[in-house]
Formats: structure tokens, C-alpha cells, sequence
């Protein structure tokens, strides 16, 4: 679930454009912050929220990440 506030709106998910490492680190650290939010910011879930978080960017993105 990538909220509009988040990935959804990124210029790269418009315009389907390649994404360089750091786009694709700063939305995952922002989808796992999201995930984070809505369990109320509950320990213990850090690296699943990650984990998923990576996974929903990479369905999106697929192999059009630029490696710098």
C-alpha cells in the first residue's frame, strides 16, 4: 500500500522513468517509515517493515533502477 503522500507521487512513478539508488533508497526508507506510522510506530518491526518496503518499491520499479 505506497500512500499518495509517499511513492505514488514521485515524478519517477508519472513520468515512468528509470530511478537512481538513492531515489529508490529514500522511497523505501519512506514506505517503511509509512508502514511504520500506521502500527503506531511499535519496536520490533524495523526490518520487516524494510524488507516489505524494498519488495513493493522493486514490484514498481522492477529492473529500472540506474546503479550510480
Amino acid at each position: 500500500m505506497l500512500r499518495a503522500k509517499g511513492i505514488t507521487n514521485h515524478s519517477a512513478v508519472i513520468n515512468r522513468r528509470p530511478i537512481t539508488s538513492a531515489e529508490r533508497h529514500h522511497m523505501i526508507a519512506a514506505e517503511a517509515y509509512y508502514m511504520a506510522e500506521k502500527r503506531g510506530f511499535k519496536s520490533g518491526c524495523e526490518l520487516y517493515d524494510w524488507l516489505q518496503a524494498e519488495f513493493r518499491i522493486d514490484r514498481i520499479f522492477g529492473s529500472h533502477v540506474l546503479h550510480d
